[in-house]
């Protein structure tokens, strides 16, 4: 049963990770795309 709610509590976790690692792949590419169209000579 204990094994259970920790492959649970483990999968929640995972859940989290991918949720905020999505979120700074979201904001990496959206710096990216400021800073090439900065680059090409403005917005």
């Amino acid at each position: 049963m204990i094994k259970y709610y920790q492959e649970l509590l483990n999968e929640c976790i995972d859940l989290f990770e991918n949720k905020q690692l999505y979120k700074d792949m979201l904001s990496t590419l959206a710096t990216m795309k400021y800073k090439l169209n900065q680059l090409k000579g403005g917005i």
